[in-house]
């Protein structure tokens, strides 16, 4: 008799155990989200600055920020792009976006979208952040460089190309590089 009733907590504490690890949901972003932001982000402009003082700033930003997201594990992917939208977010929060005549041509009904995308994503990917390696202090000088430009009047709107480029570009690479990692 003593054997059964062992028996049968071991069951019960085991089928708990599987009922809670079930019931915890994942440390991740989901990838259709993920997917869509970059879509959004990608089609957000209706023309493309081609100045030479963004040309120029193209080129010395040119990987600046998205070094952290190659070669890497899946949660090192993740704490990059995570980062990379919550340094967006940041950016976007300390300055408004010049819409329209002098300004950027871009769709205000898809940067809308694209932001509310975003703001889940990060939500949704809070964990990552906590879960894994400290941030890259790389990421935050970038975000302190596009910060700079945005500050600059004469060059604000080159800043927010050099910001949706690279957000844009990192939001690619973990799709490509790193499509395992994405709850689908």
């Amino acid at each position: 008799m003593w054997t059964a009733s062992v028996a049968i907590v071991v069951v019960l504490q085991l089928h708990s155990v599987h009922v809670m690890t079930a019931t915890v949901p994942a440390c991740g972003l989901p990838g259709n989200v993920v997917l869509e932001a970059q879509n959004l982000l990608r089609d957000l402009v209706g023309t493309h600055l081609r100045t030479l003082t963004c040309v120029l700033f193209f080129v010395i930003w040119t990987n600046m920020c998205c070094c952290a997201i190659v070669g890497v594990q899946c949660r090192q992917a993740l704490r990059a792009l995570h980062e990379s939208l919550q340094g967006a977010e940041q950016v976007f929060e300390d300055y408004d976006v010049a819409l329209g005549e002098g300004g950027l041509a871009w769709d205000r009904h898809m940067l809308d979208d694209f932001q509310n995308l975003q703001n889940r994503l990060l939500r949704e990917g809070g964990c990552v952040s906590t879960t894994t390696p400290p941030p890259d202090p790389g990421m935050s000088a970038y975000f302190g460089n596009v910060s700079a430009l945005l500050q600059q009047q004469e060059s604000a709107t080159c800043g927010w190309s050099v910001l949706r480029r690279d957000v844009l570009w990192v939001l690619n690479t973990a799709l490509h590089r790193h499509h395992s990692c994405f709850s689908w």
